[in-house]
Order: C-alpha cells, then structure tokens, then sequence
C-alpha cells in the first residue's frame, strides 16, 4: 500500500467508524464461535477475555450494548468452519441500500452469512444473496435485483470496498463502477500465487452476469486467456449450490478438469467458497471409472507431440480422431444400438411344456418399445419379471389342465373299463403318467425364466465396441455414409491398435456412451450438474455422450477455441455445441483480459490474429507494464541469458516463475541445462504438484489455466511453425504470464516473430 494510499484512507471522514465497525464484527464472530463450542456462561466470558485482548478497544465502546444484548447464535460444524475462515477478513464490500418504502440499510459484504437472531439484523451478507447483487452490477443511483422471480427496487446510495489484512482495516475506497475500481488494479498488481482466492471481491459485471444466469439451463462460455474462465466455474459451483442447498448436495455436482495439476491448482478456491465436497476428477478418470472396466489407453500426449512433430502418420490420425470426435459418429453408434438391440429383443415364445406362456412378439414389442426409456439389458430385467409374473399364472392354469385331462381320463377308466386287471392297469398309467408330468412341469417352471433369459448374450461395451471397428460388415451397414477406402482404414487402424490392446483416449467416450445405452450407470457415476473447464479440447462426441447419458442440462461449459490445442478431435465451433448438442444453452463471450498486462496481451494478439478461428482480439483491463523482451542468441548462449533474467525477476519479488517449452522432449533438454545451472528448476509433469519458491518448466500443452508471474518461452531445438497447432501451444504459453513475458531463440520466426512484432516488444540481438 503506497503513502498515498495510507494517508486517503486515514483522512476518509469514516474510517474510525469502519474500524469500530471491524472490530465489532469480529467480536461477533468470537461470541458467535463461542456459543457454538460453550456454554452461555462461558460464552460471556469468553466475550469478556477477548475485549481485554484487542488493542483497539476503546474504538468499538460504541457497540458494547449490541454485543451485550446479542442472543447467543448456534452454529452447525459448517458454520463455523465458515465463519473461521473468514475470521481475519470478515467482509470485502458495503453497500447502502434503501428499498423502496423501506429505511436506508448499510449490508457487509463477505464469504459468509451472520446474522443477530435477536433482530434478524445482518451482520455480514453473503456475496451470493439476491441484494449482494447490487454491489456487483449496480451504479450509484436507482437501482434493482430479482429474489423468486420478483423485482425488488431501491436506491443504491454508497459503494464501499475495503482493504483488510489480518483484521486490520487497511485502506477504504468509495466507488461507482467495480470494473475500474483500485481494488480490482491491487488485485491485478498482485502475485499470481493467492489471486483466486482474492476473486470474490473483484468479480466484474460481466463475470457477475455468468456466475448468477439462469441455473436452470446449460451455460458454454468462450473466454479469452485470462477473462476469469475458471473463476467464474468455480463461483457459479457455489452460487449453485447456495440457492440450491435445500435441494442439492456437493456430491451432485462434478467439476472435470483437463488434469490433475489443474485440480491440485484449484484446490485451494473450493474451501474457500464452501463447497470443498465436491467430486474433482479428469474426463478420463470419470469415463473409465464409470464403465467399470480396465481401458488400456495409449498416452494423449505422446499423440499431441506426434502432431506437433507433424510425423508420418499425423494426417491420417487426425483424420480418425476428428472422425471420432464427430456428431456423425455418435449417430453410427446410435445406429449400431439400434442393430444390437433389434439382435437382442426377443424372438421366440415363452414355453412351460408344451404351452405358450408368452408370445415372443409381445416380449419383443416390450423389449423395444415399453421399455425403450431403459438402458438395454436393464429391459432384460422388466421382461424377467413380466415372464415370471405370467409364469406363476399360467402354471396354475396349466397345472389344472393337465389335472383336468388325466382326472377324465381317470373317470372314463374307472368307469368305461370292466376288466379289473385292465382298469387297474390303466388307472395305474393313469395315475403316474399325472403325477410325472404334473412334477415335471414342476420342475421345469423353476428353471424357465433362467433357461429363457440364458439365450441372450452378454457382452460389455468394449467388447461391442471392438466389433464395430474391427467389422466391414457391421460399419457398412452402420455407416452408410463412409466411403469404401474410409471404411477400409478405420478397420486397418483400429486392427493395428487394438494388436497391442490399446485404445486412444477419442475411443473412451463411444465406449462409456455404450455402455451408459447398455448397462447405464450407478449411482456413484450418475452426477446432476457438470463443470467443464477446458472444454475446448473435448471433443463434439464426448460433450455429446456426457449430456444424453448422465440426462441433465445443468451444464457449465468454459473454454478458449485459441487455446484449442486438441482441435484435431474437431472442436472448433461453439455454435455446433449450443445447437445440436445443448438446444436450449446461454452462450457467453468474455473478451476482457484480468491477467496479463496491456504489453504482454498486444503481443499475444499478434499470434491470435493468425489463428483459423478468426476470434476477436483480447481486450487487456487498463494496467500497464513492462514490454515483453526477445533476445536473439545462440542456443549455447540461451541458458545463461535466462539465468540472468530469472535473477532479475526475483529481485522484483516475483515468486511464481515460469519457463515453458513446446514440447515434453524439449523441456527435458532445458532441465538437463539447467542442471548444471544455479538456478533450481521443478521439471513438472501431468500428475505433479506445483513446488512453491522454484522455477517450473513445463511444455505448453500443460500450462493451460495456469498462470505466472514471469514466463520465459525458449525455442532451443524445437521452433513453433506456423501451423494452427503451433500457434495456439505459442499463444498459450504468452497468455500464462501475468507481469513479465521474455522470449528466446537463435531466429525470431522460431518464435513466429516477424517484423511487427519489434514494435511490441524490447529487441535485443547477441
């Protein structure tokens, strides 16, 4: 905090009113935790000690009487977890509101509710409630928000927001708009290590806008790098969840996040936001587990080098994984579906003896009609239990026929046959043969349903899958779109894969939609509402297979098609994603940029006016910086140089320090030089944590929704071509830095830097 700063928010006509005002909250919150833990009396006394604790005591004389005359607040475990949390930093905000007809109220806003009982007053205001609202998106004037569906309108009279560390009141800034506001800029100037736990206190209009939108509905966000993608997910998770927490709990909800070291990343924000219960996994973790089965998969990474390194089989596997990735493909398996359900359904009668219990075609007819809502072999057990019912019907009936036959039969030979040895002879046959039949149906009705219900096979949905791809036949009469030498080659590459008993990660959807259409899912895997980050990467078919096989529209789905660096699985139209697969979602753009500086953000720009999707440039919030720097040097010279620029970065106190690469083998060559160096560098892969106070090198693929303080982007060996993929791992990497962005090769097109580029950046030649 500068002087000016200090001396603005001493000489602010309330300041010693706010002070009070943070002490008495956070006496409070004592008194509050207290009762929760102890008696009333030892509350009190608890109250007493910690009056003669604080420094500042004289300042909160003034509410004495409202602590002292406070009803004593129970709290529930979560609560209290809450109100501790946020014990050194009550409240961020205030607002004077005066609803109309109604007396002005001054509201503090924070991470969590507390009210005095006694009157219902509101000590603290939630920053998810209805009124709080008012702070984000209103101006200093008429202003108005919905509760229930019902507008409510008043007059916005005051909006404050507050610098507090520690319980200390800091600084106090009085404002109109919270998108220019000095809060947002300290947040901005701060380290790249505690900005997503700050958020709250500076989620912008437009943010606001998407995080309350209506929860009723699929939601798909395109945002640029550093708009507040995840936050803005993350906070959406738990407005949800406070509106919805009659109905809803935490383990309804799935965030699926691109990896494990996003999650380790965003771990932090969840307990920060009340909602640390939440299921946290990757795509391929989800699918693989919600299958139940083991699935080989071939490395994704080892693919996207492939691609990057453009080598001899690249053309034709991205040919198969757009294919994979395809809504023409979900609509083959669908067809494959239909052909194994018409395989499946029921075809011969159901026979007890020598009777028809069930007609086949009415097992049929129930089998793919009644009972279509159901997964496939879930039908298997409504038509089990349809036999059986007729079954235990039908046998009385036949049971009485065969009763009724041989008690004729019986009569006639008692009274028909004179001989007495013949008429024994045959009330004898008579007798048995009834009894021999009557238990043989007996004993053939217990084991019926089962010898019925044996004759239909039971396959998992790998193993369907592999037929499909490995069968001309099958994808000739599935696939009547696909030419002949298409066909061909799927077979031949599916053959070649599935040799070594392996699949790629574009097959784990199609298997996971079988299986879901086959077998359905338990309980643990069938999740209500999903948050997608990242989501530029998945592919038509798998957000297609999420939304029909867990059957809901509560979807959060957050990316950044310039930052598609998996569009070879053919993601590269959000409209497709809104229209034939969420009809009915909100669709958000995001242009703003709150990471990078106005510097670092022109340069990525350059690389984005490149980019085949022809998105709008990024649009940098007000906050200037230093110019990006290149060096041109020789390869020999481009550790040493580094060393000297990380040096100079850690005296400017920057604690998060970044060098990212294009690839994982050329990361490896940087930590090899680097080994012999002063400085210690973390080689982070996939399932690794973030090591506070070192130097992270990493490929590019992986630092999507990262961010840095300072990133230094080498090109040793490996340069960035121009092809789509390279300039999106380039315009990653830039986007990742928050403050500082330097770049190294021995030719500046290594780094796709042309001509324009000088006029953006500190150029210096060795």
């Amino acid at each position: 905090m500068t002087d000016k700063t200090k001396h603005s928010s001493f000489s602010h006509p309330d300041f010693k009113n706010e002070v009070d005002r943070l002490l008495f909250t956070r006496l409070y919150i004592d008194q509050a935790l207290a009762t929760s833990k102890q008696s009333a009396g030892n509350a009190r006394q608890h109250l007493k000690e910690a009056y003669e604790t604080l420094d500042s005591l004289d300042s909160s004389l003034s509410y004495m009487n409202l602590l002292t005359g406070a009803s004593l607040l129970q709290m529930n475990t979560d609560q209290v977890k809450r109100l501790q949390s946020v014990y050194d930093k009550p409240y961020f905000a205030r607002i004077d509101y005066q609803k109309e007809n109604e007396e002005k109220e001054s509201l503090y806003i924070g991470k969590a509710s507390l009210h005095n009982p006694e009157n219902q007053s509101q000590i603290i205001v939630d920053w998810r409630s209805p009124v709080s609202n008012v702070y984000y998106d209103g101006r200093l004037g008429e202003v108005e928000y919905e509760v229930n569906g019902e507008t409510t309108q008043g007059y916005l009279s005051l909006k404050r927001q507050y610098q507090i560390e520690k319980g200390e009141l800091l600084s106090i800034q009085d404002v109109d708009l919270t998108t220019t506001d000095e809060l947002l800029q300290q947040s901005l100037a701060g380290k790249a290590d505690n900005r997503l736990t700050e958020i709250v206190s500076t989620i912008q209009k437009e943010q606001n806008d998407i995080i309350r939108a209506p929860l009723n509905r699929p939601i798909i966000v395109q945002g640029a790098a550093g708009s507040g993608k995840t936050t803005i997910a993350l906070h959406r998770i738990s407005y949800f969840l406070y509106v919805n927490s009659e109905t809803f709990h935490p383990s309804d909800l799935m965030i699926l996040a691109p990896n494990q070291l996003f999650i380790e990343y965003i771990s932090e924000v969840l307990p920060e936001l009340g909602v640390d219960k939440i299921n946290q996994t990757t795509l391929i973790d989800y699918m693989t587990k919600a299958t139940g089965q083991t699935i080989r998969l071939a490395d994704p990474v080892k693919k996207l080098v492939s691609l990057i390194e453009e080598d001899d089989s690249s053309e034709e596997t991205k040919k198969l994984s757009e294919f994979k990735g395809s809504l023409l493909f979900l609509k083959i398996i669908d067809r494959y579906l239909n052909h194994i359900e018409e395989s499946l359904a029921p075809k011969t009668d159901v026979m007890l003896e020598k009777f028809r219990i069930l007609r086949g075609d009415r097992l049929a007819n129930l089998f793919l009609h009644d009972y279509h809502y159901l997964p496939v072999y879930r039908r298997f057990d409504k038509i089990k239990g349809v036999i059986q019912n007729h079954l235990r019907t039908k046998k009385k009936e036949v049971l009485k026929k065969i009763k009724d036959v041989y008690d004729e039969a019986l009569e006639k030979a008692l009274y028909g046959i004179r001989n007495d040895a013949k008429r024994r002879k045959r009330v004898t046959f008579i007798m048995d043969t009834k009894a021999q039949r009557t238990d043989a149906i007996q004993k053939e009705a217990r084991s019926t349903v089962r010898a019925y219900m044996k004759q239909f096979e039971r396959k998992s949905a790998v193993d369907y899958y592999k037929e499909l791809l490995t069968s001309r036949e099958l994808l000739e009469l599935c696939a009547p779109e696909l030419a002949r030498e298409d066909v061909d080659q799927l077979v031949q590459y599916s053959q070649r894969l599935l040799s070594s008993r392996m699949f790629e990660l574009e097959d784990l959807a199609p298997i996971y939609y079988l299986h879901g259409r086959l077998y359905g899912l338990d309980d643990e895997s069938r999740v209500k509402n999903v948050f997608i980050d990242e989501a530029q990467d998945y592919s038509y078919f798998q957000l297609a297979a999420l939304r029909k096989i867990l059957d809901t529209s509560l979807f959060t789905i957050v990316g950044d098609l310039a930052q598609g660096i998996h569009s070879y699985r053919g993601m590269r139209d959000w409209g497709v994603v809104k229209k034939e697969i969420f009809g009915e979602a909100h669709y958000f753009t995001l242009q703003k940029s709150y990471r990078t500086t106005i510097e670092i953000m022109n340069l990525a720009n350059m690389i984005l006016e490149k980019m085949e999707e022809s998105l709008p440039l990024v649009e940098p919030v007000v906050r200037h910086g230093v110019l990006p720097s290149y060096h041109q040097l020789p390869a020999a010279s481009l550790v040493q140089r580094m060393e000297q620029d990380i040096a100079l970065f850690q005296q400017e106190n920057f604690t998060t320090i970044a060098i990212i690469c294009k690839t994982p083998a050329e990361c490896k060559r940087m930590f090899t030089l680097f080994a012999a160096s002063s400085v210690t560098v973390q080689l982070l892969t996939e399932n690794e944590e973030l090591e506070k106070n070192q130097i992270t090198l990493l490929p590019a693929h992986l630092a999507k929704g990262l961010e840095f303080d300072a990133v230094l982007i080498p090109s040793l060996i490996e340069r960035y071509k121009g092809n789509e993929l390279d300039r999106k791992l380039l315009y990653v990497a830039m986007t990742r830095a928050m403050h500082r962005l330097a770049l190294y090769s021995e030719h500046p097109e290594d780094l796709l830097l042309d001509e324009s580029a000088k006029t953006k950046m500190t150029w210096q030649k060795t």
